[in-house]
């Protein structure tokens, strides 16, 4: 065990300036138990961790030598998310020292699948520098359940950099099922800085692989009613041979979802493409990019950091004024993104931050009010996020629809950094089920042109 438990907590005693016995009395243990912590050769068990951290956070606010409560408050939370972290790294270590024993090995339960894959996780962040690479020839969303996003914010609490995901998933169920997977898609997308979804159409004969890095791989030989019978190693020569089955049927499957390289989004005019279309559906995560008065076109291409840039920013302002405007749109915004937007100003263009002034946002909205009261169909709704809404949607990227295309974009930390495109007419088509489906929500409300205005 590599002691990131025994080391935060000797840290955080020797900070408090508190001595094994202090400790054990709050705890009400005794202090051999404080020394095997410390040292390394004991763990808190799994039934009372969460209780036996709390109470040592607690003990160390107490003996904090800072003035304000708020602060002492500050370094509890500090103190507590530290601990954790560091007791989940070494739970996860020993539960997969305790599996590895180089040969396959036999799980007849869906808890012992979760647990693997979790510890997998871990020992991959610490490995591998923050980068996890799962390949799934099956429907991870179905089968683990409500544990799928648990373990995907799992990787996201510990700071993972990137993740490659690659899964198959059966066409026949995502068009039935279109707002399950539509909501999985988007939350697991939305829930990273950076990540590489792919998918492709799953045949029922192919089968049902997991390859964790190089660290597990298991093969799901049935599942029914919750009940999960499975075969999993973690010897390197198995699981060469299980990624290699694995890389096969992701790489030739029918592909339903792709990332997309941002360098690659402006080269081949999708966004262009897409806005020009008869047919859009638009949900921005961040300002709305789109429908901009010539003068501001003009300012964008007279700044163009390169003659490839402008080109695209003359193509763009032609296609809004002769094109875009006179589609039928639903495109729906955060209300507090158009305050936020008023007030800062920020947008991206086609992968380019730009910065406008309070003038300029103005101008912004008084022309996609002009658009809207000439043309009914384009239609603007707003999420009016600053009453209760699911996490769920309020970390959901940006989706665009048109008739032929799904595109969805992560902006959080640089446009475009974070896209996905799929041609698939199944996507597609749930993607824009799910949409209709916003649409419908309490908490999604259409404005009319002079609505747009009173945010001005």
């Amino acid at each position: 065990m590599k002691n990131q438990f025994g080391k935060s907590l000797r840290s955080q005693m020797e900070k408090a300036g508190i001595k094994e016995s202090e400790l054990a009395d709050a705890l009400s243990y005794d202090a051999t138990y404080i020394s095997k912590w410390i040292n390394g050769s004991k763990l808190p068990s799994e039934r009372n961790a969460e209780r036996i951290i709390g109470q040592m956070a607690d003990c160390f606010a107490a003996h904090s030598r800072l003035p304000e409560e708020a602060e002492r408050e500050v370094q509890r939370q500090q103190s507590l998310a530290e601990l954790k972290m560091a007791y989940a790294g070494d739970r996860s270590y020993l539960i997969f020292q305790n599996y590895n024993n180089n040969e396959m090995s036999f799980a007849d339960s869906r808890q012992t699948l979760i647990q693997l894959t979790r510890a997998a996780f871990v020992q991959a962040l610490d490995l591998y520098d923050g980068r996890i690479r799962i390949a799934a020839t099956f429907d991870l969303f179905r089968l683990y359940g409500k544990e799928f996003r648990s373990l995907m914010k799992g990787l996201n609490d510990a700071g993972v950099k990137k993740v490659e995901l690659s899964l198959a998933l059966e066409p026949e169920e995502l068009v039935s099922d279109y707002n399950y997977y539509a909501a999985g898609i988007t939350d697991t997308i939305g829930s990273f800085d950076y990540i590489e979804m792919s998918i492709v159409s799953r045949k029922p004969e192919q089968p049902s692989i997991l390859v964790i890095n190089d660290l597990l791989c298991l093969q799901v030989l049935w599942s029914l009613g919750g009940e999960i019978s499975a075969v999993f190693s973690m010897e390197h020569k198995i699981i060469s041979r299980f990624a290699a089955a694995c890389q096969q049927i992701t790489e030739t499957g029918e592909k339903l979802l792709d990332p997309a390289e941002p360098e690659s989004l402006r080269r081949t005019n999708v966004q262009l493409d897409s806005y020009s279309d008869r047919r859009q559906w638009q949900f921005f995560n961040e300002p709305p990019a789109m429908l901009f008065p010539e003068e501001i076109m003009d300012i964008f291409i007279g700044n163009a950091q390169d003659e490839s840039y402008a080109r695209y920013l003359v193509k763009l302002k032609n296609v809004f004024a002769k094109r875009t405007c006179k589609a039928r749109i639903d495109l729906v915004l955060y209300s507090s993104m158009l305050n936020e937007y008023l007030t800062n100003g920020n947008i991206s263009v086609g992968n380019v931050s730009h910065h406008l002034t309070p003038e300029q946002t103005r101008l912004h909205l008084t022309h996609l009010s002009k658009v809207m009261s000439e043309n009914p169909d384009v239609r603007l709704y707003v999420i009016r996020d600053t009453v209760v809404l699911s996490e769920e949607l309020r970390r959901a990227p940006s989706i665009f629809l048109d008739t032929y295309s799904l595109n969805i974009e992560n902006s959080k930390k640089k446009p475009n950094d974070n896209y996905h495109i799929s041609m698939d007419p199944r996507m597609r088509g749930a993607f824009e089920q799910f949409f209709e489906r916003m649409l419908r929500k309490p908490f999604c409300n259409r404005l009319t042109a002079e609505d747009v205005l009173r945010y001005l």
